[in-house]
């Protein structure tokens, strides 16, 4: 295994979990741009993939704004930003995520995720969100309008030497999308972002999500669960991307998880007992190296998207102590190798459909 094939991702303390976007904030987290660059910080100097900012964060900034804020704070650090579809419109998404790609150099990427009911925002959209029933459909065509959009630009649609957006070629941006939930058709302001298209993240809680992310993920987010169960999923999935012309190295599958520190095994327990409802990894350093390792050695993840514990310096902690143990097994990078999102999971850039394709 080589030293990049652990990965590691991280959800700000006291953000709702990826598998229950309902549960409660805790108003301990890191809501300000200060507490949130302080996050992201750490997280680059442990050498993680990305920072996951959900948009039922905390109260504090917009996430799409708090994730620019942050680019400017971090150089390598993955920037993915949970959004709903049913709060959004096709467009304007996918123009703020490919600035967003653009403006960190290609460290962009989008977490679908869905709130009930779309949540307050869902609500003041136009029309309101859609039906429960229809939220799946809805949410895959949006990300295909989205794709449609990217994919309306060419590589040298902007000629090298006229990178000043002074001149471009031809139809460059123009797009056409027909479904049944969207019809647009127009010309796409932001031309191709450094990555294709930035990286995307689905999180399983269902058959249902398994499928969608099996036809359109980067990257999928599955609970914690044994080992065994664990490598069944992954092999369910190994036969979803097969029926979709995938190949299993186009998918990284992380689980999401709690990590609990302490200086001994006891006082680990008695923090999880404290602040943690349902700690899925308990120990000193050592101990938790080892069984995130474990995991990944015997198949059950790719890596991690990790929650610390809400006690003040549970990330540094971890950084300190834990990343240090996986970089000596040879499980994790030493440091970044490239700079881009996908450089980091490794994944190929964005392959481009045809035009005809796009529109």
């Amino acid at each position: 295994m080589s030293a990049q094939q652990l990965h590691l991702a991280v959800l700000p303390p006291g953000a709702p979990g990826p598998a229950d976007p309902t549960r409660p904030a805790d108003p301990g987290g890191p809501s300000g741009l200060d507490g949130l660059a302080g996050v992201a910080r750490t997280a680059e100097r442990g050498g993680f993939d990305f920072l996951l900012l959900p948009e039922t964060a905390p109260p504090g900034p917009e996430v799409l704004t708090a994730l620019g804020a942050l680019s400017a704070a971090t150089t390598r650090l993955g920037l993915a930003a949970g959004l709903d579809p049913a709060v959004h419109q096709p467009y304007e998404l996918a123009r703020r995520l490919a600035s967003l790609d653009h403006l960190s150099g290609g460290r962009a990427a989008w977490s679908l995720t869905a709130g009930p009911d779309g949540g307050a925002g869902g609500r003041l959209r136009h029309g309101g969100p859609p039906p429960e029933a229809e939220r799946p459909a809805h949410a895959t065509e949006f990300l295909r309008a989205a794709r449609a959009l990217w994919d309306s630009w060419a590589e040298d649609d902007v000629p090298a030497d006229q990178a000043g957006g002074v001149f471009v070629r031809p139809g460059a941006g123009a797009f056409t999308h027909h479904g049944a939930h969207f019809d647009l058709s127009g010309r796409f302001t932001t031309p191709r972002a450094p990555q294709g298209h930035p990286v995307i993240v689905r999180t399983v809680a269902s058959p249902r999500d398994l499928a969608a992310a099996a036809a359109d993920a980067d990257v999928v987010v599955v609970p914690h669960t044994a080992l065994a169960e664990a490598r069944a999923l992954r092999a369910d999935l190994a036969e979803r991307l097969a029926a979709h012309g995938r190949a299993p190295g186009e998918l990284r599958v992380l689980v999401s998880l709690v990590p609990v520190l302490g200086d001994t095994p006891e006082q680990a327990r008695e923090r999880a007992a404290a602040r943690v409802p349902a700690a899925h990894v308990v120990g000193t350093a050592r101990q938790v190296a080892d069984a995130l390792a474990g995991y990944v050695r015997g198949g059950g993840s790719d890596g991690f998207l990790l929650t610390p514990h809400p006690a003040a310096g549970a990330l540094d902690a971890f950084v300190d102590h834990v990343v240090p143990l996986l970089r000596a097994e040879g499980l994790y990078r030493a440091e970044y190798t490239g700079t881009t999102l996908r450089d980091h999971l490794g994944l190929d850039r964005a392959r481009r459909a045809s035009r005809e394709t796009a529109a």
